[in-house]
């Protein structure tokens, strides 16, 4: 009769513990992931094109004798500014914020900045701060994407970006010299790289990306250069890279 109280006992303490670890397990929260971040230089192949200053054949009080070729634009240690990366493979949920402060400006017969990247339904303010008439003609793939004439220096007006994709600029008020480039994404895992060829996309999740780059075609013609690399991002850290880019 003792044994079989204390056996009774035993298996009843035995069904209660086994039950107390499983809901605790079920109720244990699932380990979660931290986004990262990859940040790294692009450097330019070697030989590097050659480009030439463009003459300046209208407004030259305004726009001077001749104007800067940004179409490559190399730093200390061939390091390669205005490269577009981003994240080619990460699906984004709802709406990107908005790039606070996007401006695009027409100074001495130039657009600056030269290449930009924005989200979709970001305000781009176009601005001339040129005595003379310009306007910013915005292409892509053949087709107008908006086409706005700028005659009074000073003029501000707000343009939104409406749809993701790449936009080529020009002036079609004789500056033909006059280009720049917008780079419209729906997702906010992008960047250009600055002078010293740096970027850095934060946010991205956990895994492996494969991260695309994207140049414009040094000689002018055509809608740019294009590569990819593989690259994995850290639970909650940040992955380093040193690319190179042959235009």
């Amino acid at each position: 009769m003792v044994w079989e109280a204390m056996r009774s006992a035993f298996l009843t303490f035995a069904a209660w513990l086994g039950g107390s670890l499983g809901a605790a397990l079920l109720a244990s929260p699932t380990p979660a992931f931290a986004n990262g971040a990859v940040t790294g230089t692009i450097h330019i192949a070697t030989p590097a094109p050659k480009v030439a200053p463009h003459p300046v054949v209208k407004d030259g009080s305004v726009c001077g004798r001749e104007a800067a070729n940004e179409s490559v634009v190399v730093g200390k240690s061939g390091c390669l500014r205005n490269v577009v990366v981003f994240a080619n493979d990460v699906r984004f949920a709802g709406k990107p914020a908005p790039v606070e402060g996007a401006v695009l400006d027409q100074r001495k017969c130039r657009y600056a900045p030269h290449v930009q990247a924005l989200t979709v339904g970001t305000p781009l303010s176009l601005m001339n701060n040129d005595a003379v008439l310009h306007n910013v003609h915005a292409n892509s793939d053949g087709l107008t994407v908006f086409n706005v004439a700028m005659p009074i220096k000073g003029q501000k007006l707000p343009i939104p970006m409406r749809k993701a994709g790449l936009m080529k600029l020009q002036c079609d008020a004789g500056h033909t010299w006059m280009n720049g480039w917008i780079y419209v994404f729906d997702h906010p895992y992008f960047a250009v790289t600055d002078d010293a060829g740096h970027f850095t996309i934060k946010d991205l999740p956990p895994g492996e990306h494969t991260l695309e780059l994207w140049h414009e075609p040094a000689d002018g013609t055509g809608a740019g250069v294009r590569t990819t690399t593989k690259v994995t991002i850290p639970d909650g850290g940040v992955a380093r890279v040193e690319l190179t880019m042959k235009l």
